[in-house]
């Protein structure tokens, strides 16, 4: 009679949760995996209206797991930018003198976490990260009127979603956000015959911005044996 009553608490209990082949977690095996994306940076206006502005994207990326849900990326990416070039002499209605190409590379490397940590949920894993680098016109002359990007500093943060099939490859859509700093030349505070000046008196000669870069990636796996 007790054995009969033990048998359906022990079906019951056997119910409980996921099976190993029903659940919605699988473990990742990726310790270190390499990337390569394409995408597009989204520059937002600076102050006076000469930084590079938005174009195409592309770059690698390598990616690290370290303890539990940490992971570590390093990233090297490129733009194809333009940008308006100023004579800060000139009344505001003649001061634009021509559009140039003048690409931006980016190198940054920084932290992450996994929410799910080294396994997906759905063959999917959430992320967030943040780190720091640097952005660069790789030594591109001053213009007409004085200005270049140069070499700035970078603070990066962002999230992506990664789909971990079977298999050695995955992909990556990412969002992230480069705040970076703009630095202009003295001549941009002139006075011209209209009053006007490229970048207000009142205002620094130095100024941060927000710039979204949107990417979509392919990965691959790499095993240490």
């Amino acid at each position: 009679m007790l054995a009969c009553c033990a048998l359906p608490a022990a079906a019951t209990a056997q119910v409980i949760g996921h099976l190993p082949d029903a659940s919605p977690y699988l473990d990742v095996d990726s310790p270190k995996e390499l990337s390569i994306f394409g995408g597009y940076y989204n520059a937002s206006k600076d102050l006076a209206g000469v930084a590079p502005t938005g174009g195409p994207a592309f770059g690698v990326r390598e990616t690290i797991q370290l303890a539990g849900p940490a992971i570590a990326l390093f990233r090297l990416s490129h733009a194809f930018t333009d940008r308006t070039v100023v004579d800060p002499l000139d009344a505001s209605s003649q001061r634009d003198i021509a559009t140039i190409h003048d690409p931006l590379t980016f190198l940054d490397a920084g932290l992450g976490f996994n929410f799910t940590g080294p396994r997906s949920f759905h063959n999917l894993q959430f992320a967030i990260n943040a780190g720091v680098g640097g952005a660069s016109d790789l030594g591109a002359p001053k213009d007409a009127g004085g200005y270049r990007f140069g070499t700035v500093p970078v603070l990066v943060y962002g999230a992506g979603i990664r789909f971990v099939p079977p298999g050695r490859l995955s992909l990556r859509i990412s969002a992230d956000n480069y705040m970076m700093e703009h630095s202009y030349p003295k001549s941009y505070h002139t006075i011209t015959g209209d009053g006007t000046s490229v970048v207000p008196t009142t205002h620094s000669l130095v100024d941060w911005r927000n710039n979204g870069m949107f990417t979509f990636g392919i990965s691959y796996a790499i095993h240490p044996h």
